[in-house]
């Protein structure tokens, strides 16, 4: 080698170089011009050390002699490069030969560039400088990755935390009448649906169904304190309007500018064949006559929950009597934009097929299933059927 002095060597922060040759004359050379340059270098003579040193250092560059004794410096390189790292490490190859074929074999087996000797040491603190500037964004990559999967992380641990809120909440759901059927399908990353069913003596029943504004924990944590209202008010027998009043309230006071949760307060009273609804931001409520036949709809008529202040939100509900069997359908928004392998969506049309075909809980919920096939739904799914006898 030879070197060539009073150069300027850069001053930014410093490498771990391995340096590989079997000459020590090379590798003292190489130490010193590096180590002057503010690097920190490890040298190997042979290629069991070479091997050794780049497992336990793991470097930022390594320097190899193409001409290495054992099983040479083309070999030694795919063999650095079989083994398993975390980030990518720069191969330089320096040879005396500057034929043709070795620096394509070399480069096949591994090698980022090409050095000849003797070595222009210019040139190779060039080309160390751009090896730096490739570890420095490198290593950003490698903390911008570290971070995003410490946010996945994160995000997974709350969708689980989310599920197992809405399994929880789930449990409240007392209803216990064969005639009532609910069924609630979480998405992967859970909407904030919840479906409850609650029971006040032996003939009257309620049904909940809320939908929270966003996914995840924001949107499961809104339906906790509505849960809890539905409970406790179902077990006393309040009324539609009482129970949605105390639910706005807490709502109005817990939740940000901005969000709501969508809200559908149903009661019925078996023995008065009456039925009374409040429905506010969710799809429309539908009642079937026994051919499956759409012979009413509620509509929301009333502006979603956490919106308005006590003062100026509306408690009216909706009554309707029943004189003959016919049966009560609700559906999430998620029913209706369920989408196939073919992006269409099930629709109310989709909804209204399957009730006049199947005239069923089950069948209705079977028909979603089959529209889907293997498509998984990016939004939560839940039905309720109430037989009104």
């Amino acid at each position: 080698m030879n070197a060539k002095n009073n150069m300027r060597v850069m001053t930014r922060a410093h490498l771990k170089i391995l340096a590989v040759d079997a000459n020590m004359v090379n590798l003292q050379l190489l130490e010193s011009v590096l180590g002057n340059a503010g690097h920190i270098v490890s040298i190997a003579s042979s290629d069991a050390q070479a091997m050794s040193r780049f497992e336990a250092q793991c470097p930022d560059l390594v320097l190899l002699n193409v001409s290495m004794q054992g099983m040479g410096g083309i070999e030694l390189t795919r063999r650095l490069r079989a083994l398993k790292s975390e980030r990518w490490v720069p191969i330089i190859l320096i040879s005396d030969q500057q034929h043709r074929e070795i620096m394509v074999r070399a480069l096949e087996a591994g090698g980022d560039d090409f050095l000849a000797m003797p070595i222009d040491i210019v040139l190779l603190v060039a080309k160390i400088n751009a090896s730096q500037r490739i570890a420095v964004l490198e290593y950003k990559l490698r903390v911008s990755n570290l971070k995003l999967q410490s946010y996945r992380d994160k995000a997974e641990r709350d969708l689980e935390i989310a599920r197992e809120l809405i399994e929880q909440m789930v449990k409240y759901s007392t209803v216990k009448s064969a005639d009532v059927e609910l069924w609630l399908q979480p998405a992967a990353n859970p909407r904030g649906d919840l479906l409850l069913g609650g029971q006040y003596e032996s003939n009257r029943g309620y049904l909940m169904f809320a939908d929270a504004m966003g996914q995840g924990l924001p949107a499961v944590f809104p339906l906790i304190p509505l849960v809890q209202i539905f409970s406790d008010k179902v077990r006393m027998g309040d009324s539609v309007a009482g129970i949605i009043r105390e639910m706005n309230a807490s709502l109005a006071n817990l939740l940000p500018l901005g969000h709501f949760v969508a809200v559908t307060l149903i009661s019925w009273d078996r023995s008065r064949k009456t039925l009374e609804m409040w429905n506010g931001g969710n799809p429309p409520v539908l009642v079937t006559n026994g051919a499956g036949k759409i012979i009413q709809r509620f509509e929301s008529g009333n502006i979603s929950l956490g919106i308005c202040s006590d003062g100026e939100f509306d408690t009216s509900t909706e009554v309707f009597s029943w004189h003959e069997a016919c049966r009560l359908i609700l559906c999430s928004k998620g029913v209706g934009e369920a989408e196939n392998v073919s992006g269409i969506k099930f629709g109310e049309h989709g909804i209204v097929a399957a009730l006049q075909q199947h005239q069923s809980h089950r069948g209705l919920k079977e028909a979603i299933l089959a529209h889907l096939g293997n498509v998984s739904s990016i939004d939560d799914i839940a039905i309720a059927s109430i037989s009104l006898q």
